[in-house]
């Protein structure tokens, strides 16, 4: 009897200049044949995700990350009325950089980018199933409240995807995965934030806990409807098996805002190392 093929979903949370985290990591599960059909992402996951769903390789997206700075992100806003402290019209040309959007069109894998709807308030994900992929979707799932200034879509505007939930898992597993990697870039559970001295330290403090939060929730479910699934206690639910690949070293919580070579360098064998020893381990 042909063994069942699983379905695997990789899934990316947001942090900014912090994402070349998961560039690395990715780079591991290349190497390992460890190949996602579902790819979830919110921020700059979205930006991660939508790059190897458009065929772009570990070696590509290493290359993207280290030929890219704070400069090819955003720059202080200088028109009027004021939207944001951030203009990010440099993105626009660095997300080609990163994406094929003509491989993403043609693409096999699915591909799910959350935002935040501003007029509704809700978590919308964004199905290339369902609607084409652009730049303008992208940039909406990267559009921090505050820092960057929201994007329209016809006629709504969207905030970051991460307002509502940074690490969709529940996508995922809606969209039909038996296994799924997550990738954090906030660490969960016990953690010591000292008190910050500056608004932008408190600011970025404030940003770390809100993109954490939802997944602890999220993680908390699952492992509980596991736990009622191999008890045969539920019916209605799988069993899923959930990998979560999260820094061990700490990561500077301004480092959200900064796109850096040398850091970038760090973060991506940083992940490449926490993902192989996430596997070795089980």
């Amino acid at each position: 009897m042909t063994p069942t093929k699983l379905t695997r979903a990789l899934v990316l949370s947001g942090g900014g200049g912090r994402g070349a985290y998961e560039c690395g990591v990715y780079k591991y599960l290349e190497e390992a044949g460890l190949s996602p059909d579902i790819l979830v992402g919110t921020s700059i996951g979205a930006i991660n995700t939508a790059a190897i769903a458009s065929g772009k390789t570990a070696r590509d997206l290493e290359a993207a990350w280290l030929s890219t700075r704070t400069r090819d992100i955003h720059r202080f806003w200088r028109l009027r009325p004021w939207r944001a402290i951030y203009d990010t019209s440099p993105w626009t040309r660095t997300l080609y950089r990163f994406i094929d959007f003509d491989g993403l069109a043609r693409t096999e894998k699915r591909l799910l980018i959350t935002a935040t709807e501003v007029e509704g308030g809700d978590l919308r994900i964004f199905d290339n199933r369902k609607t084409e992929i652009t730049p303008a979707h992208i940039l909406a799932s990267c559009s921090i409240p505050l820092v960057y200034p929201w994007t329209r879509i016809g006629d709504r505007h969207y905030w970051d995807g991460a307002v509502m939930a940074n690490t969709p898992l529940s996508a995922a597993i809606d969209a039909g995965a038996d296994e799924v990697y997550v990738v954090l870039l906030s660490p969960v559970g016990e953690r010591h934030i000292p008190l910050p001295r500056w608004p932008w330290q408190a600011f970025a403090v404030m940003l770390d806990l809100a993109l954490s939060a939802t997944f602890e929730n999220d993680i908390k479910q699952l492992e509980r409807i596991n736990w009622l699934v191999a008890a045969e206690m539920d019916e209605k639910h799988r069993y899923i098996r959930c990998r979560v690949i999260v820094p061990s070293q700490e990561i500077g919580l301004l480092q959200i805002l900064r796109y850096d070579p040398k850091t970038s360098r760090e973060l991506i064998d940083l992940g490449y190392e926490d993902a192989r020893r996430t596997f070795s381990e089980e």
